[in-house]
């Protein structure tokens, strides 16, 4: 399959817009042949697979949320307007979507959360919203406008009185009319509000962006199954504390500071614990099975039969080791090798050179873990 490309000036883009401001890149790449309304329809049936539809009902400003998975008959009592349907993760189910990643190759592919797809008939949308990540909006089918606000913050207000989370208060800054191959980049917090000038399909590239809090829970919770119970606080050679027994001093919190700093700064405890923490899937609809393959049959059937990666996995790496779906696994394998395999999507069987064979002990681990399967 031909990787798609986009548009896009990577540097300048880099520099003057990520996390900065949003911008509009009209006919940046190629809508053709991605996803049709249908197929997005028939994947929102699947059980494996997430799927939302919001109707709003303009004479009362109600808005009414259903989780899928739907069936013919719900889509039959929408109506032709006011409703939109979202498909999550639809990377992980059509290729020529997949595909697209590889044109965000110029920003961390680790970072990259999921494709979700969003079909609206006229007047169709989620209203004002903001979302605590990078989104690239691509304009794939009909013509959507799409308004940019205020920078929002933990104070912005929502209606709690709606099933959706939409502002009480929009503050418009900037309008377009996107057209099939046009892409809006909007930072993280900044509102926008989309509304479906007719039929209208939308692919929405989301990053992952993990709230502080999350990231010292789960290093808290990583260290904890990796520190001995016999590393202890301690306090040698403290002066005497008759004068004030009860008190917490200045020195002691610095030991304690200590202690926390001996973990945070040890550069390889943190990027072991990272690298499993950003490639734990989000979703685990792909589901292969893994076997028992010893390498030997595993080398014999690989040379008839190519090995695909499950779309469902995530994959990343520092120096040479390799991160699987929550994971760490250290390899022989260079950098360029480790970037080669997380980039691919199928692996054809080489020749069984010393180098190759590091490759091919790596493929066989990620296959008996479910990372990468032969079809069928």
């Amino acid at each position: 399959m031909t990787r798609p490309s986009i548009k896009i000036d990577a540097d300048a883009f880099l520099s003057t817009y990520w996390q900065q401001s949003p911008q509009l890149m009209r006919q940046a790449f190629d809508p053709k042949q991605l996803i049709s309304g249908d197929e997005l329809a028939g994947l929102s049936m699947e059980p494996e697979v997430e799927s939302r539809l919001i109707k709003r009902l303009p004479e009362t400003d109600e808005w009414l949320l259903r989780h899928g998975p739907f069936s013919e008959e719900d889509f039959a009592d929408l109506g032709p307007e006011n409703w939109t349907l979202l498909v999550q993760a639809v990377d992980h189910w059509i290729p020529e979507v997949r595909a697209l990643l590889s044109a965000f190759s110029f920003l961390p592919q680790w970072r990259i959360d999921d494709i979700m797809v969003s079909f609206a008939t006229k007047g169709g949308g989620v209203g004002p919203h903001f979302d605590q990540y990078d989104v690239f909006l691509l304009q794939v089918e009909g013509t959507r406008e799409w308004k940019t606000g205020q920078l929002c913050d933990e104070n912005s207000e929502l209606d709690d009185q709606l099933p959706v989370k939409i502002l009480t208060d929009f503050a418009e800054q900037d309008s377009w009319v996107m057209a099939p191959g046009d892409i809006l980049y909007l930072p993280p917090a900044f509102a926008h509000w989309g509304t479906a000038l007719s039929d209208s399909l939308t692919l929405s590239v989301g990053f992952r962006a993990p709230a502080h809090s999350d990231l010292i829970s789960d290093f808290g919770h990583f260290l904890a199954s990796k520190v001995s119970d016999f590393n202890r606080y301690s306090d040698p050679k403290i002066a005497n504390r008759s004068s004030a027994a009860h008190e917490i001093l200045p020195e002691d919190i610095a030991r304690l500071q200590a202690v926390l700093h001996e973990y945070a700064d040890n550069g390889a405890l943190l990027t072991n614990w990272f690298g499993q923490y950003m490639t734990q899937p989000k979703y685990g609809d792909q589901a292969v099975d893994t076997g028992d393959w010893a390498f030997d049959e595993f080398l014999t059937h690989w040379r008839a039969n190519p090995i695909y990666r499950n779309a469902s996995s995530r994959l990343a790496f520092t120096g040479a080791v390799l991160f699987v779906d929550g994971q760490a696994m250290v390899t022989d394998l260079s950098p360029d090798q480790l970037n080669s395999l997380c980039d691919n999507d199928c692996f054809n069987y080489a020749a069984n050179t010393e180098t190759e064979s590091s490759v091919q002990k790596v493929l066989w681990t990620l296959i008996n873990l479910g990372a990468v399967f032969f079809e069928g």
